[in-house]
């Protein structure tokens, strides 16, 4: 009797096994109910971490067949203009939607010795309440950001900061009813908050003051200069303080201060340090810094919205002159002969303008040139001299030495001692031209 309940007992075993061990009907037919969405997912169980891999793969169907449902919706609402969502758009609500999945049940699994089968599914009333108290939730902290935005002034940096995630709240929801009670008037809140966003270029102005100045290129030479920034609210102009903007080269090339930040006149200070282009004609733009609120926005269509925004930018025209060097030339303590035109000449073509008048110049070459007699070369029947040249750059505004420097003992000769003492002259040009000016003026002037 005892042998008999054990042998009944190990195959009531045997039979549980077996029936464990049957193809469930959902792995060859996938099931269907009105009221889910489901997935059924195959993975091979080589593969590591299958079991989490079926999961994602089952969240991704999942979220496809959501997708459908909200490309439909989005579809209704272009077709009765009720909000202005692009390709972007309904990719990022898939992405959401996606990231979001709730509650996803799992039915079943099924295993041999090559696959794992996984059976998930998301009641769709759920899931769709889960998203109405999602949006709500948004709706309400929107509608607060955008009397914020409304509401600014001069406050305008914030108040943009404040439409801008008002509009990450609500983006995600744009296939739902959006409908507010907005200032005594029913409105869809994503229109609302993008035709702000549109309008907004047209809400801002941007100025320098002056809007034309003379530079000196190549001068290191710091220059500051006041822009202005309003913001339009019921036809008045208000300073915008505390906003940011940024500072290009549309045409030449320089040194500058980038960004700045304005004060409570809505002034900002651009500080220009040096010029380094030739170009007669340059200028230099502003428009906000984007990149001070961008920092602070997650939401990849926002942040593609707001960077394809186009402001008005205010302009600064530079009118732009070469450097500007005075020359003062002595040999043997008068003004030089003609080999002063020589060194005129070398500064010349080194990019240089020679004023006739010091007040006009921007640097002062003093050229001093001493001569010392030699003697008589019998071998050579001719009379020898040598010069010293003394060469200082200063700075012609400040008087300011930048450079100085000594060219001792330049030989010559010459068929009497005038001629070598002339010759000396010459000689000491030569050497200032070829071996110093041009070293000089990159280091001290151009560099």
């Amino acid at each position: 009797m005892r042998n008999m309940i054990v042998l009944i007992a190990l195959l009531l075993v045997l039979g549980a096994c077996s029936v464990s061990k049957r193809v469930p009907d959902w792995v060859s037919q996938r099931p269907y109910n009105n009221e889910y969405y489901t997935a059924v997912v195959r993975h091979p169980k080589q593969a590591p971490n299958y079991v989490e891999s079926a999961r994602d793969n089952a969240l991704r169907e999942i979220s496809t067949q959501i997708s459908v449902q909200i490309d439909s919706d989005i579809y209704l609402k272009e077709t009765e203009a009720n909000g202005i969502p692009s390709a972007e758009l309904i990719s990022q609500i898939k992405s959401s939607s996606r990231n979001r999945l709730k509650d996803i049940q799992l039915v079943g699994t099924y295993e041999d010795a090559k696959d794992y089968w996984a059976y998930y599914r998301l009641s769709k009333s759920s899931y769709l309440a889960w998203r109405v108290q999602q949006r709500d939730l948004a709706i309400a902290q929107a509608t607060k950001l955008l009397a914020e935005y409304d509401g600014s002034i001069t406050g305008i940096t914030s108040g943009i900061a404040s439409l801008l995630k008002a509009l990450e709240l609500v983006v995600d929801f744009t296939d739902l009813d959006l409908s507010v009670i907005y200032r005594d008037k029913e409105v869809n809140l994503y229109n609302e908050l993008y035709a702000r966003l549109q309008a907004l270029p047209e809400k801002l102005s941007f100025a320098f003051e002056p809007q034309e100045i003379s530079l000196v290129a190549k001068v290191r030479r710091t220059s500051e200069l006041s822009a202005n920034v309003w913001y339009n609210r019921d036809s008045a102009l208000h300073p915008a303080m505390a906003f940011p903007v940024k500072f290009t080269f549309e045409r030449g090339s320089g040194e500058i201060l980038g960004s700045s930040i304005t004060d409570s006149n809505g002034r900002a200070k651009l500080t220009i340090n040096r010029i380094s282009s030739f170009s007669p004609q340059q200028s230099i733009s502003m428009q906000p810094d984007k990149s001070y609120w961008l920092a602070s926005l997650e939401n990849p269509v926002i942040i593609q919205m707001f960077s394809l925004l186009r402001f008005k930018p205010a302009h600064l025209e530079l009118r732009v002159n070469k450097p500007r060097a005075f020359l003062i030339y002595s040999f043997d303590g008068k003004p030089g002969t003609s080999y002063r035109d020589i060194v005129v000449n070398k500064l010349q073509t080194l990019d240089l303008e020679v004023p006739t008048d010091i007040k006009a110049s921007d640097y002062t070459f003093r050229v001093e040139i001493i001569s010392h007699e030699g003697e008589y070369v019998n071998s050579l029947r001719l009379y020898s001299a040598s010069a010293d040249a003394n060469v200082e750059l200063l700075d012609s505004r400040t008087g300011l030495s930048i450079f100085s420097t000594t060219i001792a003992g330049v030989k010559s000769t010459g068929s009497n001692r005038e001629n070598a003492r002339k010759a000396s002259e010459l000689a000491a040009v030569n050497r200032i031209c070829d071996s110093l000016l041009f070293t000089l003026v990159e280091q001290h002037i151009m560099q």
